[in-house]
């Protein structure tokens, strides 16, 4: 069985190794993924207000779905701004003890700075909300007086 998982990805916000990514959800079918995406991307703050390309990519389960829901491990490292990079994920898992095996196998073959395992219910949007850039500077600071 396939499943769908749908990310949007704020193209203006990547560079180098780094990929400014939305994880919208996890769909059954590509045509339902691709509707949700053309929406965001006509509708949905931040994701219509910025130039934004999707992609679907197809996710193999792992097993029989029992409760309209998938976990997924996935793992990364940090690059020197604290974003995420050299991202693994696994298929689509369908009990948290499976997904703990699978995070323990990753791990031996992986060596990546974090690791989380995330529960997604099948159909439903993950981030529902749309998004803003924010940019700040850090003021100059005062010279401290010389002892």
């Amino acid at each position: 069985m396939l499943l769908y998982e749908l990310i949007i990805t704020d193209t203006e916000c990547c560079y180098d190794e780094y990929s400014e990514d939305f994880d919208i959800g996890i769909f059954e079918s590509e045509a339902q993924a691709r509707e949700i995406a053309e929406y965001y991307l006509n509708n949905i703050a931040g994701f219509c207000q910025y130039p934004c390309t999707y992609r679907i990519v197809p996710k193999e389960v792992l097993g029989q779905v029992q409760s309209n829901e998938v976990w997924l491990v996935s793992g990364w490292d940090l690059n020197e701004e604290l974003d995420e990079i050299h991202i693994v994920e696994s298929e689509c898992l369908v009990s948290r003890d499976q997904a703990e095996a699978v995070l323990s196998d990753m791990k031996k073959r992986h060596q990546r700075d974090e690791w989380v395992i995330n529960h997604q219910p099948i159909g439903k949007c993950y981030w529902e909300e749309g998004f803003d850039r924010y940019t700040y500077s850090i003021p100059d600071r005062p010279e401290l007086p010389s002892e």
